[in-house]
């Protein structure tokens, strides 16, 4: 069964999407939605794999090619850009993938779950374990149950740096 995304996860998104640095307080401000919220839907869509990271966007236009020419080459590369679409767009191509997934990113959207345990498809209400600040989706009570016996010492472990942090 597929989470769907609903008006404050799409608010968050977007906000996210102009800039991955901002603070869950500088979000919140932004979309009128408490900070313990952002947090907690961000941790969320983190947690069932819908936002895999944020990352820089590098303006190509910035390096002079005279010296870094080999550097401006790898980075095209890495972001499956060509040369010459850099060029054509002045780096505006940045802004163009972004309108991009603002756009395809609305109300109702479903993603699609799958197992942290044997990755088969979650096809009804996800079995949840919690522990610290992480959540783990499951297909099954016997995955949720395989999951938590393979990797004890690293929840234990988890869970009691999660609890350090607390004290001071």
């Amino acid at each position: 069964m597929p989470i769907y995304l609903d008006q404050t996860d799409i608010a968050i998104i977007k906000s996210l999407t102009e800039n991955g640095r901002k603070s869950f307080r500088q979000i919140s401000r932004e979309t009128k939605i408490t900070t313990p919220t952002v947090k907690s839907r961000y941790e969320r869509l983190v947690n069932i794999g819908f936002i895999k990271g944020v990352f820089p966007v590098f303006d190509f236009n910035q390096i002079d090619k005279g010296k870094e020419d080999n550097l401006v080459q790898i980075q095209i590369k890495k972001n499956n850009v060509s040369e010459k679409e850099v060029e054509n767009t002045n780096g505006d191509i940045f802004k163009i993938e972004t309108d991009k997934i603002k756009k395809s990113i609305t109300s109702g959207l479903a993603i699609k779950m799958a197992c942290d345990f044997c990755k088969g498809p979650i096809s009804h209400k996800p079995k949840v374990l919690k522990f610290a600040d992480i959540e783990r989706f499951f297909c099954c009570n016997s995955c949720k149950s395989g999951y938590s016996e393979k990797y004890r010492g690293r929840i234990e472990s988890i869970k009691r740096k999660y609890e350090g942090k607390d004290e001071f």
